[in-house]
């Protein structure tokens, strides 16, 4: 009987053991790919925003997207941050999800948050104002976040 209760709990263990490292990559990779989707639609966004609007130094031209960062779950490691930069002169977004930092390039032009630690940490939607603007001669693009449909109106968000 005692053997039997050894050998059940020694099976059991190396199950868990097994399983768990294909788990977490699992809810890693769930968190990844929800991500990406939301990017890849914002980056399209971004994309015609560039194409059909002018950039004034007001900044005139400025689009509201909703992000959601996925929550910590069962099924989703969760991402920790998103923050959008620039990187060798293309906007990019940048997430971490567990250990791992990822990447994507977003449109062809500077990204410039409102701050050097402007970044998103909290779970949920996040809605946003990217604004197209001229700076130095140049296409930008700025990320504020949203305040009030009175706040969009009166200048950025």
């Amino acid at each position: 009987m005692i053997y039997r209760l050894v050998l059940a709990v020694a099976v059991t263990t190396a199950l868990i053991g097994a399983t768990t490292p294909a788990l977490s990559t699992a809810r890693a990779d769930a968190a990844d790919g929800t991500m990406e989707r939301q990017l890849d639609e914002l980056a399209a966004e971004l994309e015609t925003l560039i194409d059909t609007d002018d950039a004034t130094p007001a900044g005139d031209a400025q689009r509201v997207v909703e992000v959601r960062l996925p929550a910590r779950t069962h099924t989703s490691a969760g991402v920790d941050h998103l923050r959008f930069r620039e990187r060798a002169g293309v906007g990019v977004a940048t997430w971490r999800v567990e250990s791992r930092e990822r990447t994507e390039r977003l449109v062809d032009i500077p990204i410039r948050p409102p701050a050097p630690a402007g970044r998103l940490e909290e779970p949920g939607p996040h809605r946003l104002v990217f604004v197209l603007a001229r700076s130095g001669g140049r296409r930008v693009l700025t990320v504020h976040r949203f305040k009030s449909e009175a706040a969009a109106r009166g200048g950025h968000a």
